[in-house]
């Protein structure tokens, strides 16, 4: 995998540059969403995103979280010969303010992943509205951790059950980055890395996107987090992993 150019991981006219090039190559198309904070917020989508269920992938909620936004154009660029045959709906950075400025937050303060009960806010306003009808087969959101001892995810779950698909997922990862070993995270339980919080128990500061696209459209619905403090080379390969396996997992 090609690293050129990562130490402008938080310039985000470099991230569309280089996600423009990666759309005229595969077919996919890229679109203005949303003017945020001075900047036009893209998303890219499949010409076959009408034929089948869709896949939804968002990157960059949290602007100091770069491995998030690299990983998942790393991730496309190695399917760049299949990508357009994917029914995906990708948002490659929701917050491109953030992202520039390596803050959390956007220009106005806002955490956007805890404003997905808020019709106020119009990046999620509008994104509510451009999904609220498409069939979906697996949501993917990428974060990474300040605090972070490895990689984990969270995976919503009304009985706390599991199917294997998260096992799947952080095996995929491990040959980068080891499961996170902590028993609780985020004030949550966990094991080998996977968190299963239950949907009626959501955090007191806000609806994050995952849970407002688990109980809205019913689908597998996972968010990765990759430790922020290690390599970034590392975190990119983890994400791209657990991406490629997420993916295969529904079409298996």
């Amino acid at each position: 995998m090609s690293y050129k150019g990562l130490h402008r991981s938080h310039d985000y006219k470099f991230l569309l540059q280089r996600w423009r090039a990666l759309c005229r190559e595969s077919g996919m198309q890229l679109k203005v969403l949303a003017e945020l904070d001075g900047f036009p917020c893209f998303e890219v989508i499949s010409p076959t995103i009408s034929l089948q269920p869709t896949i939804y992938i968002s990157a960059g909620i949290h602007g100091d979280e770069a491995g998030s936004t690299e990983g998942l154009l790393a991730w496309a660029e190695s399917r760049q010969d299949q990508l357009s045959t994917l029914p995906l709906l990708i948002y490659p950075c929701l917050n491109p303010w953030g992202l520039e400025n390596n803050s959390r937050i956007d220009a106005n303060g806002i955490d956007l992943n805890r404003k997905w009960d808020c019709t106020q806010n119009p990046l999620v306003h509008k994104i509510k509205e451009k999904t609220d009808k498409i069939h979906f087969s697996l949501i993917l959101n990428l974060h990474e951790d300040f605090d972070g001892q490895g990689v984990y995810l969270y995976e919503p779950s009304g009985n706390g059950r599991s199917n294997g698909r998260a096992e799947e997922i952080i095996r995929s990862a491990q040959k980068w980055i080891q499961p996170d070993p902590r028993r609780m995270i985020d004030g949550r339980r966990a094991r080998n890395g996977i968190i299963r919080p239950r949907p009626k128990n959501p955090p007191e500061d806000g609806m994050p996107e995952a849970l407002y696209f688990y109980l809205r459209h019913k689908c597998p619905t996972f968010t990765f987090e990759t430790p922020s403090e290690l390599d970034l080379h590392l975190r990119i390969e983890c994400q791209s992993a657990m991406i490629e396996r997420a993916v295969a997992s529904i079409q298996e």
